[in-house]
């Protein structure tokens, strides 16, 4: 039987119901057929299955490349006899949209379509999960049909219609009381009642659907803002923050409360600034989330960390790193003693470099320590540990029993103070692989950082083996790239060549709008040569440092943010984002 991809309503009512159900064929066997998959891959596929029963077949033909969601979604589609629905294209009325509650749609990134012969249509992106579907048909109070849609499309409008809806008709369909008259002082509010306030329903569906949907939406950070008059709620993902709904002022007490409690924060202490942590699960995935609440002269401002633990450690070849750049740093962790630094601001990806370094490292079997805050991915074959800065365990805290522990490799989360990196340095000298971060703008500048927290330039020389100084720059939307526009001053100051041309995303449905889809690193590598280690010894300065790393062949990071540039990935707008001079 055909199978067809519906990209309007119209599609679905003609074809809604003509799909029948193919029991005795398998997905893969459906995937040859089309000739999207060779049978020589779907054995392999199916043989790795075998050793991790708990990834779909589909999950690993695309984790290998050998397919692309859309098709492995619409072969499933074909198989289940469910129609796959193109949801750019749907138009959704408003009374269709509300037969289900806002928080119930945003949990589980589903969408209503249509009401077709007194059946409710709504998107799903996981048909099996039977939960869901119990929840739609006693929301909705008549019969539900599930049709199979790609998650992010789901995700992306249900951002377009919610981010849309007035406030007061969002709170009438939550069914929320409101906490207090926004003209009560907030202060004013006694501890017991706002914590009250907090565990009802209502508000813990509201923050759920907060954290869901930016789940779902790959967001690194939840920005929960207070404005004179009310509450943004802001998502940032891929880098950067896209706004995502408005909720009430009066509410903001009762969902800081409910991150407070979630985060096991003292509720009673609004003038103070705090820190907590909190774990979720979702579909069997292990997600961490760090907490930041601070007071503000308009309430209390929330900061959400979202760290996914399933999405797994990548390897060295995937991160970004030129082929000479790979190469030196294969050969320095080949040596049993020293230290590797990766530097950059929050949010650049040193934690995940630092675990492909521990991946690769990992292979020969040594013994390996880390001190991390938080314990941000969980590796086999290491033993992690988490500092308590409540309790005084800090990370030199830790550095000291581990140099009794008999490591080989000791990664160290993060260099904060000195004592931190005297012990780091240390541990380097004598007989230790040594991981760690700073955050520092640049290679070279991680130098002369060091030495100014005390660290002893004949020391330095010799344990420091090379600095990686990176940036996450976004890439170019692959379904919306366009010739960018460029201001002319531009030629001249980097340099680049009268006919070059240069794209960025427009903006589209498939990336939110923003032009930009995915992220990679851009880094620069300063390998600790002779003749860098004579101008550390010599307490040379910042610039001396870095004549010495450029005068051997270090290219910068603006630099090699340009390759990608001249290669169409990216755009001179990104390029820009990661200069330093």
């Amino acid at each position: 039987m055909k199978h067809y991809v519906i990209r309007n309503l119209n599609d679905l009512t003609l074809l809604l119901g003509r799909y029948r159900n193919l029991p005795d064929v398998y997905l893969g066997e459906m995937l040859v057929y089309s000739k999207l998959i060779t049978p020589v891959q779907l054995k392999e596929a199916l043989k790795q299955q075998e050793g991790d029963p708990s990834k779909h077949l589909g999950q690993l033909l695309i984790e290998r490349g050998w397919a692309t969601t859309d098709q492995v979604n619409i072969a499933l589609a074909q198989k289940l006899g469910i129609p796959f629905v193109r949801i750019q294209d749907f138009h959704v009325d408003n009374d269709v949209l509300h037969r289900l509650p806002p928080d119930v749609i945003m949990q589980n990134n589903i969408l209503p379509l249509a009401e077709i012969n007194g059946k409710l249509i709504v998107a799903v992106e996981n048909p099996f999960n039977y939960t869901v579907a119990e929840a739609m048909r006693f929301n909705s109070k008549t019969p539900v049909e599930m049709v199979m849609a790609a998650g992010q499309e789901i995700s992306v409008a249900i951002n377009r219609y919610f981010s849309q809806v007035d406030e007061s008709e969002a709170l009438e369909d939550l069914d929320l009381d409101v906490v207090a008259d926004s003209a009560m002082p907030r202060d004013n509010m006694s501890a017991h009642l706002i914590e009250a306030e907090a565990q009802k329903k209502p508000v813990v569906r509201l923050l759920n659907a907060i954290i869901v949907q930016a789940i779902s939406r790959s967001a690194s950070d939840i920005n929960i803002r207070p404005e004179k008059d009310r509450v943004n709620v802001y998502y940032r993902v891929d880098g950067r923050m896209q706004f995502s709904r408005t909720l009430s002022k009066s509410l903001l007490p009762a969902v800081v409360s409910r991150v407070k409690i979630i985060g096991q924060m003292d509720i009673a202490e609004r003038r103070l600034p705090q820190d907590g942590h909190a774990r979720i699960t979702r579909n069997d995935r292990n997600i961490d989330l760090r907490i930041s609440v601070i007071p503000t002269v308009n309430g209390e401002s929330v900061v959400i960390r979202v760290l996914d633990k399933s999405v797994g450690v990548k390897p060295l070849e995937e991160l970004g790193f030129r082929a000479k750049d790979l190469d030196l740093i294969r050969q320095l962790l080949d040596r049993p003693q020293g230290m590797i630094l990766v530097t950059g601001p929050t949010g650049s990806g040193k934690s995940t470099t630092l675990y492909a370094l521990l991946r690769e490292v990992k292979k020969s079997n040594p013994h390996i320590l880390t001190v991390e805050d938080p314990v941000e991915y969980d590796m086999e074959g290491v033993e992690q540990v988490q500092i308590s800065m409540a309790k005084g365990y800090t990370f030199a805290e830790a550095l000291k029993h581990f140099l009794r522990h008999d490591p080989d490799v000791i990664m160290v989360g993060e260099i904060r103070d000195e004592e931190t990196a005297h012990i780091a340095n240390k541990a380097a000298l004598t007989g230790h692989l040594v991981f760690s971060t700073l955050h520092t703008n640049d290679a070279a500048s991680t130098v002369t950082r060091l030495v100014d927290m005390g660290v002893e330039p004949y020391l330095l020389s010799t344990t420091l083996m090379c600095v990686i100084a990176q940036r996450l720059i976004r890439l170019n939307c692959p379904k919306c790239k366009a010739v960018e526009q460029i201001a002319p001053y531009l030629y001249s100051s980097l340099s680049l060549g009268e006919k070059e041309v240069f794209y960025r995303g427009a903006g589209c449905y498939h990336c939110s709008y923003s032009g930009y889809k995915g992220r990679m690193s851009v880094c620069e590598l300063l390998h600790i040569t002779p003749s860098v280690a004579q101008r550390i010894n010599e307490k040379g300065t910042y610039q001396s440092i870095l004549d010495a790393g450029l005068a051997q062949g270090m290219t910068r990071l603006m630099d090699n943010a340009l390759v990608l540039a001249r290669e169409g990935k990216t755009s001179i707008e990104e390029v820009l984002s990661v200069r330093t001079d």
